[in-house]
């Protein structure tokens, strides 16, 4: 009967309506038994179970129907420090340093500052496994002693936390892949030779190897979240370390300001539907996504967006063939997950082999990277030059476009209200254009999402505000329009508060949500 409740039955027996709001798989009838039944059921009150499969290894997969936007997973690091490209950092606060100042137990530069002395700070954990060793750092250190940090920290986990160190060992390291590519021999001229010859600690190169394939694997980037750590934090997590690759993901990760990652549904995905993250960019091509995730996770994607050349009707790759009339034949790539393959047009079947795309690509690439930083007239030329070459949608243009419409009003001598109707038509065309793409390769409730919705409510919010200086708009008219900018401030600002406030996206959260509560104001005034 439409609109009637489960009913489902209590531990004790008796017909119940009340479900656990954790997992909604279990029923109580009474608080009482509910908390009566807490230290049982915790351990399975979660939103997913973990899977093996002969294919994948480990997944997640969903315990119960989940709304967009739910908390599927929270969890703190296992291990978490530097980056390995950060260069000289203090390893308390992980701000930039020169060298000059040593930590006066291990030798590692550090800021200075006490407080990243402590035994509660984040150094504390390699200092001690550094100053038992009897061999402190002498002299200056280079940089890519840097890498051996988080095998340092993964080292101590052994006599700190036992339990944590087994669920580290655990994780997919692909030592045989990485022996294959020589990605050990770096290894060994790095972490192996800092940790046993330079500090003198006794531990088994094999180990150390393991660590650096765990860390090279499993890893996840987390944004610069403080003002002097500007490269940002790495971070393992044990039970979002199992979570499937799809490059059309169905939940997200954010981070906490203290490390912890959260994982949250996208879309609505449906009980004992798989969950999975984009472990690559979304608006990358697929040649280019297939190349990253083989370099970094040694997999070969095999998702419908990979097996499609189309990518879903997107053509992120595709070139227009120069053999048919200007900007009609479509060149895409026949076999999407063999990179040698040869391109087809769809129009008149010309074929061109992967070295002549490669060619066009990599001119295009030099491009884009010789962009001046901030110039709309650098950005404008580079799309009016490379649009009768590439697909609407490549992911070159796309890239462009992205930086184009948030340019558009933000920049400085150009506010919003400034703009001319031309400019802000543009913009609008830009943010609608670039969420049509968004909507299918990074879809549902998605930080690219949240970002192209607040930039498209800024022109129309700007739009309204010029239409009632000059009176041109009735008051039906701007009530609608005002409610369709307060519907994208709502998604909009919703994503961007699940991000850290020292983020530039928790920022937004803080903006967006003032706007939010001036559009509800004005709002009322019309009613």
């Amino acid at each position: 009967m439409p609109g009637s409740e489960a009913i489902g039955k209590c531990f004790c027996g008796k017909e119940a309506l009340q479900r656990c709001s954790g997992c909604q798989s279990v029923f109580y009838c009474s608080r009482e038994h509910q908390k009566a039944d807490w230290k049982k059921h915790r351990s399975n009150c979660r939103a997913y179970r973990v899977e093996r499969t002969l294919n994948v290894g480990h997944r997640l997969i969903a315990c119960r129907d989940l709304k967009a936007g739910d908390v599927i997973l929270q969890e703190k690091p296992l291990v978490m420090g530097p980056k390995y490209t950060a260069g000289q950092v203090c390893l308390g606060c992980y701000s930039s340093v020169d060298g000059r100042t040593k930590c006066s137990q291990c030798g590692w530069p550090t800021c200075g500052r006490a407080e990243c002395h402590t035994s509660d700070s984040d150094h504390a954990v390699e200092c001690g496994l550094i100053a038992s060793g009897g061999r402190p750092i002498v002299g200056s250190l280079p940089v890519q002693a840097y890498q051996s940090v988080m095998v340092l920290r993964c080292l101590a986990l052994k006599d700190q936390n036992p339990s944590r160190w087994e669920e580290l060992l655990q994780l997919e390291s692909h030592v045989h892949e990485r022996r294959q590519r020589g990605l050990e021999d770096v290894d060994r001229a790095t972490s192996v030779r800092l940790i046993r010859e330079t500090l003198g600690l006794d531990v088994p190169e094999e180990l150390i190897l393991q660590l650096c394939g765990i860390l090279m694997v499993n890893s996840f980037e987390q944004p610069p979240m403080k003002a002097n750590s500007p490269q940002g934090l790495v971070a393992v997590y044990s039970t979002a370390s199992l979570l499937e690759h799809d490059c059309v993901a169905n939940a997200i990760k954010t981070f906490t300001s203290n490390g912890d990652i959260v994982i949250r549904a996208a879309v609505p995905i449906a009980k004992g539907d798989k969950i999975a993250l984009c472990c690559t960019e979304p608006l990358w091509g697929t040649v280019n996504r297939q190349r990253h995730l083989s370099q970094t996770k040694f997999f070969q994607c095999a998702c419908e967006r990979c097996k499609d050349p189309t990518e879903l009707d997107t053509f992120i790759s595709g070139l227009y063939c120069q053999k048919c009339p200007p900007q009609s034949g479509i060149l895409l790539i026949e076999n999407p997950r063999d990179d040698a393959s040869d391109w087809k047009c769809r129009q008149c079947g010309t074929r061109q082999p992967a070295n002549y795309v490669a060619e066009i690509i990599e001119s295009v690439g030099k491009e884009i990277v010789a962009l001046k930083k901030g110039s709309l007239k650098d950005c404008e030329g580079f799309l009016r030059k490379f649009s009768k070459i590439l697909h609407p949608n490549h992911f070159y243009l796309t890239d462009v476009k992205m930086a184009l419409c948030q340019m558009y009003g933000h920049l400085e001598g150009q506010s919003l209200i400034e703009m001319n109707d031309d400019t802000l038509n543009a913009k609008e065309a830009l943010a609608l254009e670039l969420l049509k793409v968004a909507d299918v390769v990074s879809p549902g409730m998605t930080r690219l999402r949240a970002i192209l919705l607040y930039e498209l409510q800024a022109v129309l919010s700007v739009r309204c505000r010029k239409l009632c200086v000059t009176q041109s708009i009735s008051k039906d008219e701007l009530q609608a329009n005002v409610k369709v900018v307060r519907k994208m401030l709502q998604e909009s600002s919703t994503i961007f508060s699940w991000e850290p406030e020292e983020t530039d996206e928790g920022q937004l959260a803080v903006i967006s949500a003032k706007e939010l509560r001036d559009v509800e104001l004005f709002l009322k005034t019309l009613d």
